[in-house]
């Protein structure tokens, strides 16, 4: 046995003999034992009884699982290819456009070029080998190098026969064969021609709302200048009845501003800010009617400074974005000065006039007269003037309230004003643009 202890493997140090003992009966000396390298005898058999028989090697048998190669045939080897069929010009040039003369002489078609067949080259038989390991037999030189395909026609780099040169008789853009002398043909004449793509249309002007096109400035129609002469006479007959009778028509006016002017500056609903610049309209009124005829001009000033400075705190001290809050400062602070204003009409003294020529002024401004679109607001002017001297009013009454007609009338017209924008704010400023104007042209001018 091996000693594990030593290397710790098999036939890795040689075996030292055995010496047999003597026999104690024998005096005859023993016959050795031929020595083998493993300490026993090896047989080649009894070695190999659990492994198969090895049969002879045959290059026929090891193959068998292998298909059998036939011979080297092109024909055999392009089955699966579709047969190459003779190439035709007319076929091969079907998406190339139609190639127009330009001479009167008509050049003939090529004639079909048949492609020359295949030389089949001799193929040897394949002879079994008999060696595992057996060089290959030399093939034959004809076979090794086999012979150059002939040129095809129609491929690329194989000019036709019967056609000149593309570089020296086409041009390239129009594909016409030139001929000397001879008119030049427009190209493409069978192709139908093509309609000219229409221009688009021009852009809407930065700041447009998506959706609208043309002028953002729409002036209120007839509809609203006819309410706006009602309300005309309905303060002429409160200034006829008194001046409380004028103040309650003044507040219905002040609450119609109010409304219309938030409207047309993109904030709604604004019921808090519309209900703040109504107050202080009416603040004014009351301060107007209780204060004396020497103090009711300083009564409506400070009733605008209280509900401004008011309106500047609630504005601050607003939790929202800067931006936001400076708009709707801006909005709220005009509102309120615009509803606050109406009061001058409760301090002039020519209202019937005043209101009469600001309504004839928006109805003919509003009219659909025949001729250019100014001509209506210049009739409009023209009018108010000539009421104002028909009734005896101070020289600039008529024209100044005309002009707060027209004034007010524009201003509604702005940034694509929808038909609430025209029936509030459309009716309401021509007379609350016009209030201060009556007040200056009676009092202050004609004074």
């Amino acid at each position: 046995m091996n000693d594990p202890n030593h290397g710790g493997g098999y036939g890795n140090w040689p075996q030292q003999p055995q010496q047999p003992y003597p026999h104690p009966h024998s005096q005859q000396p023993q016959q050795h034992a031929p020595q083998h390298p493993y300490g026993y005898p090896v047989d080649d058999e009894a070695a190999t009884t659990l492994l198969p028989p090895v049969p002879a090697f045959d290059d026929a048998a090891a193959t068998t699982l292998l298909p059998p190669v036939p011979a080297f045939d092109d024909a055999a080897a392009t089955t699966l290819l579709p047969p190459v069929p003779p190439l035709d010009d007319a076929a091969a040039t079907t998406l190339l456009p139609p190639v127009r003369v330009s001479g009167a002489m008509p050049v003939a078609p090529p004639q079909h070029l048949g492609q020359p067949p295949v030389q089949q080259r001799p193929v040897q038989p394949q002879q079994p080998s008999r060696a595992r390991h057996a060089a290959p037999a030399p093939q034959p030189a004809a076979q090794q190098a086999a012979p150059a395909a002939p040129p095809v026609a129609g491929m690329p780099g194989t000019p036709l026969a019967g056609l000149p040169d593309a570089g020296a008789g086409f041009d390239p853009p129009t594909m016409t064969l030139k001929r000397p002398g001879a008119p030049a043909a427009p190209p493409y004449g069978s192709l139908p021609a093509q309609p000219t793509p229409l221009a688009a249309p021009p852009s809407a002007p930065v700041g447009t709302p998506p959706g609208r096109t043309g002028s953002p400035i729409i002036d209120p129609g007839l509809q609203p200048a006819l309410i706006t002469a009602g309300v005309a006479a309905l303060l002429a007959g409160g200034a006829a009845l008194g001046q409380v009778a004028l103040a309650l028509v003044v507040a219905l006016l002040q609450l119609l501003t109010a409304a219309g002017w938030f409207r047309l500056n993109g904030m709604w609903p604004a019921r808090q800010g519309i209900l703040l610049a109504a107050l202080a309209g009416l603040t004014a009124d009351v301060a107007v009617l209780l204060a004396d005829s020497s103090g009711d001009a300083a009564a409506v000033v400070g009733t605008l400074g209280g509900f401004f400075l008011l309106v500047l705190v609630l504005q601050t001290f607003r939790p929202s974005d800067p931006k936001e809050r400076f708009y709707a400062l801006t909005v709220l602070g005009s509102a309120t000065v615009v509803t606050a204003l109406c009061t001058a009409l409760l301090l002039a003294d020519w209202v019937p006039a005043g209101v009469g020529a600001v309504a004839l002024a928006t109805l003919l401004a509003a009219a659909p007269l025949p001729g250019p679109k100014q001509l209506g607001p210049v009739l409009g002017l023209v009018a108010a003037v000539l009421l104002g001297f028909l009734v005896g009013a101070p020289v600039a009454l008529g024209a100044l309230a005309g002009l707060g007609a027209l004034i007010g009338r524009r201003v509604a017209a702005y940034d694509f004003p929808s038909r609430f924008v025209h029936m509030t704010a459309g009716v309401a400023l021509p007379l609350a643009v016009a209030a201060p104007l009556i007040w200056m042209a009676t009092d202050l001018l004609a004074g």
